[in-house]
């Protein structure tokens, strides 16, 4: 008996995300895999945190373990429409591939960076 890509069970999503209040910031946490497989996932979580029109949106990328340009794109894409939306974007704790990646391609420059949730809040006075 052969077994076709149909009877194999589906993985589980290597993207993982939550999305919590903070006082009037809202941190959308992602934690897994960020690549053109799990882009969406991550796409559909930020844009669902960015609708709620938070006073600041905070994207916690620490557990993030594989990052590739797919996830650049996203977060360069969610900076643009927060900026249009006036909705201050803060990047917390990224891992050491996130970093990676945002050093090699120039991209660290176009993010505000924070060590933790409560200094991004603090330092937009959330």
């Amino acid at each position: 008996m052969s077994t076709t890509p149909a009877d194999l069970p589906m993985p589980a999503p290597g993207l993982k995300t939550d999305t919590v209040r903070v006082g009037d910031a809202l941190v959308c946490v992602l934690s897994g895999d960020l690549h053109t497989g799990t882009k969406a996932i991550g796409e559909q979580a930020l844009s669902e945190a960015l609708e709620q029109g938070p006073e600041l949106l905070a994207v916690d990328l620490d557990a993030v373990e594989l990052f590739t340009a797919d996830g650049l794109n996203l977060l360069l894409a969610l900076r643009d429409t927060a900026r249009a939306r006036e909705v201050p974007l803060v990047l917390v704790s990224p891992s050491a591939a996130v970093r990676r990646v945002l050093e090699v391609t120039g991209a660290a420059e176009a993010f505000t960076v924070s060590s933790t949730v409560a200094q991004a809040t603090a330092r937009h006075g959330k």
